[in-house]
């Protein structure tokens, strides 16, 4: 079995974050430290806070290896834009082409896909306008 020792700094350094840090993520893996570190097994930590045993133990190794700051989530998570607004001949295109026809999204996507050979969709292509 897998436990996690603090000494009496981490201790409160942890107790600190799990009382007051602003983001309950956060204060969630605060307290699972806490409870390794009483004695609380993998398996009965991963019922506690209803995730995986192997979440559990992602968070004890990023403590050890980044602290405090492990317990965080890290940039970079979830599904990268289909437009990348870094692209300006992209974008510069996709405004000429939605000036052309704004009322007819359908075409300007085919004809966007077509010269660029990207796979977007109206509804990406609608996110993006409402965003710029």
């Amino acid at each position: 079995m897998r436990y996690i020792e603090l000494d009496e700094i981490a201790r409160q350094e942890l107790g600190k974050v799990y009382h007051t840090h602003a983001k309950s993520y956060v204060r969630q893996r605060a307290h699972c430290l806490l409870l390794s570190d009483r004695g609380y097994s993998v398996p009965t930590l991963a019922d506690i806070f209803s995730t995986r045993t192997h979440t559990v133990r992602q968070w004890f190794t990023r403590w050890e290896t980044d602290g405090l700051q492990g317990l965080e989530i890290r940039p970079g998570r979830g599904l990268k834009p289909a437009i990348n607004a870094e692209n300006t001949s992209l974008v510069t295109h996709i405004r000429e082409e939605v000036s052309l026809n704004p009322h007819n999204l359908r075409d300007v996507v085919e004809r966007i896909n077509a010269r660029w050979g990207t796979s977007l969709t109206v509804w990406q292509l609608k996110s993006f306008l409402k965003k710029k």
